[in-house]
This record gives structure tokens, sequence and C-alpha cells, in this order.
């Protein structure tokens, strides 16, 4: 045996544990029944008429972003409804013009987070736009 296998403290402390156990086990208690877990399917969590009511804000125009802070629900849940409600999802391309702007921006030395502030996107939007566009993309810890 080793350094640490002779703990006669920590013995002392496993038996009175076991002890306590044992003695909780022997009492009669009743057994709480478990709480209910949160219903994770869109489905049973939102009715029709809130499915409706979100096809309608996206066709009006709202994005899935601000439906779902409206509804407490994420993009992706937002963009699920949709889709199966037959929805077609739109997708806001970055125009020519604001890819030049992103691509100046960049080259003159902003961030990405800088760069997708200033047009309205988001920072990821910004990175996969200039790669897919060729743009040589710098060390985001400045290292060389």
């Amino acid at each position: 045996m080793r350094r640490y296998s002779n703990q006669p403290l920590l013995l002392d402390r496993l038996q009175k544990l076991a002890q306590s156990i044992a003695l909780d086990m022997d009492e009669a208690r009743p057994i709480e029944p478990a709480q209910p877990s949160r219903v994770h399917k869109l489905d049973e969590r939102l009715d029709a008429e809130t499915m409706a009511q979100i096809v309608a804000e996206y066709e009006a125009g709202g994005s899935s972003a601000s439906i779902g802070a409206l509804f407490s629900l994420s993009k992706r849940s937002v963009i699920k409804i949709l889709r199966e409600a037959g929805v077609k999802v739109r997708y806001p391309r970055m125009t020519e013009a604001e890819l030049r702007r992103a691509i100046a921006l960049y080259n003159s030395g902003s961030s990405l987070l800088e760069v997708g502030n200033r047009l309205g996107r988001d920072h990821s939007t910004i990175h996969k736009a200039l790669k897919r566009h060729g743009v040589r993309m710098r060390d985001s810890h400045g290292r060389p």
C-alpha cells in the first residue's frame, strides 16, 4: 500500500456515513414523486393559436429572432414551426454593397464584431461571407 492508503479519519467518516444512511433507510417516510420534467416538444408546449400567431408575425415581416424573443422561443424553434406550417423561410443575404463595405472595413483593420455591428449583422455571418469571397482572415488573437 502507498502513502494515502491508511486513512483512519476517512474510514471513520465513511463508517459514520454508512450508519446514518442505514438509519435513514430504516425510518418509514413517504417517497416523494419526482418533479415533472419540462416539456420540450413544441407541439406540446404551444397551442395552435400561438403557432398561428408566430406564422402571422413572420409573414408580416418579423424576423425569426425577434419572434423568438416575443414568444420566449429560440430562433431555431421559430424556424421549425414555420417550416412545419409550410411557410418558406427567408434568408436575408448580404447585398453586394454590404459585402464590399464589409471587405473594406475588415481590410482597414476592423474586427469581425465591429464590422457586424456597423452592418447590423452577426459576426459569424460576416466571417462566412468574407471567407466565401476569398478574403484572407486575420488571426483572432493577433498571432502571426
